[in-house]
């Protein structure tokens, strides 16, 4: 079997996308079984950074950027692209210049399972990047890619067109075909929290508002 290339996707609306970026990836975590986040190590380069778009995959062995330079050239403002290095620390897959590519294309971020390079230039640059690490050491262009298939990324499969949504906590996936169910449910927990901080600072303890039973 050869490789895959696909050069586009259907993507969700705007409106959803946005709607869905508004809420905190612990809420959105909760409202799918506590599942559907990445792996812990998945952090914003930077405190603060927060991204939010549809996921524009790319399969790639470890340190080999060849497909991320192709999703560069094939990827549409807004879109999220997810890179799936299988986890490598040894090689940066990312590097400023692809930053600067990507915010020339309008790219709401990129997340990698893999290390990025230049990290002092990249943190300087108002595009979010959630990554693994950072390593000196660059990548190799030896191995073609596969671009927009089902991949794994840090432990969580992910589907050209599905939601990914970062920030501090780390990124959470939103499968496309849920996303609707998961921004009402995430409405109806965000009220339900209110409550609780609300009976908190009322007086009440935590087990009477979460409902665990006293010792």
């Amino acid at each position: 079997m050869g490789q895959w290339i696909i050069k586009d996707f259907s993507r969700p609306p705007r409106e959803l996308i946005e709607a869905l970026g508004k809420f905190p990836c612990s809420v959105l975590s909760d409202c799918m079984n506590r599942f559907q986040s990445l792996d812990a190590s998945v952090k914003p380069l930077k405190s603060g950074w927060r991204l939010c778009g549809p996921a524009f995959t790319v399969q790639s062995m470890e340190s080999c950027n060849w497909g991320a330079h192709q999703a560069l050239n094939l990827a549409k403002p807004g879109d999220v692209l997810v890179i799936a290095a299988r986890g490598g620390t040894n090689c940066a897959v990312w590097g400023h210049l692809m930053t600067v590519a990507a915010k020339r294309t309008a790219l709401a971020g990129v997340v990698i399972d893999g290390c990025v390079r230049d990290m002092e230039q990249n943190r300087n640059e108002e595009f979010p990047i959630f990554c693994r690490g950072t390593s000196p050491g660059g990548p190799h262009k030896g191995w073609l890619c596969n671009i927009n298939v089902p991949v794994s990324c840090a432990g969580v499969s992910i589907s050209p067109g599905d939601v990914i949504v970062g920030n501090d906590d780390g990124v959470v996936v939103i499968p496309v075909d849920r996303a609707h169910e998961v921004l009402e449910e995430a409405k109806r927990r965000l009220q339900m929290e209110k409550e609780w901080y609300r009976r908190i600072e009322s007086g009440e303890g935590t087990l009477g508002v979460i409902g665990i039973d006293p010792i």
